[in-house]
């Protein structure tokens, strides 16, 4: 059965009922939440909600699954999380001062939504204590998701810069053995990071056996790895 075919609020309170953040809680408080809440219906590719929106509300996804996609100034398009139901969703930001969803919500396949208002929601947050807890242990969780996924995204772009350095000496240079042409400050100059971050990726490349360094010279090991990366997008 598709989840936008004689699905009633019943069926919204079951699979609700299975969220973490209702976990140990009251479960009449499942109830009185899809009471207050409306559903809603998205067939598959849809956008639920844009990034910049103003989220005054607390959105669940109940049944089907999304993408939190974030498009950055050049255009491309991040992949930040993949939902999966039933889940809380934009958590972190509910309760901002200035409230709005921080990526674009698109279905993956048919999927059903519940809206609640933010007052009614903080107002069943202050009657069950576990329910409370439960909820700031998710966004607690949620902040820290999205921190790893950042800085994987972007250890991800700086390995790419790196790869393509030195795939492009080894082309200009003839050579898998290349001597670097910048010191590691001015190249995390050049890639706009810090020395550090730079610095280990280097470390981890060597680590991977990808390459071999002394000084500034750098034995590439693993071309196919140099060129994959230098083509990651």
């Amino acid at each position: 059965m598709a989840p936008s075919e004689s699905y009633g609020r019943v069926d919204v309170v079951r699979k609700l009922s299975q969220c973490e953040i209702f976990m140990n809680a009251d479960q009449s408080i499942v109830s009185r939440l899809v009471e207050l809440g409306s559903v809603e219906f998205y067939g598959p590719k849809q956008i639920v909600r844009y990034r910049g929106d103003v989220c005054n509300e607390v959105l669940f996804l109940v049944d089907g699954e999304t993408l939190g996609l974030f498009t950055n100034s050049e255009g491309h398009v991040l992949q930040i999380d993949h939902m999966l139901a039933p889940k809380l969703l934009a958590s972190a930001v509910i309760f901002a001062q200035d409230a709005r969803y921080p990526v674009d919500i698109e279905t993956v396949k048919k999927s059903v939504f519940l809206s609640v208002d933010r007052g009614k929601f903080l107002d069943l947050l202050m009657s069950d204590r576990r329910f409370l807890e439960n909820y700031l242990r998710y966004i607690s969780n949620t902040f820290l998701f999205v921190t790893d996924r950042f800085y994987e995204i972007a250890m991800k772009n700086l390995v790419q810069k790196v790869c393509s350095y030195l795939f492009e000496l080894s082309r200009r240079q003839n050579s898998l053995s290349v001597q670097l042409d910048m010191s590691k400050e001015e190249m995390a100059r050049e890639f706009n990071v810090t020395r550090p971050a730079l610095s280990r990726v280097f470390i981890e490349l060597e680590k991977l056996g990808i390459i071999a360094m002394q000084g500034r010279k750098v034995e590439i090991k693993n071309l196919k790895y140099i060129e994959d990366y230098t083509s990651f997008g």
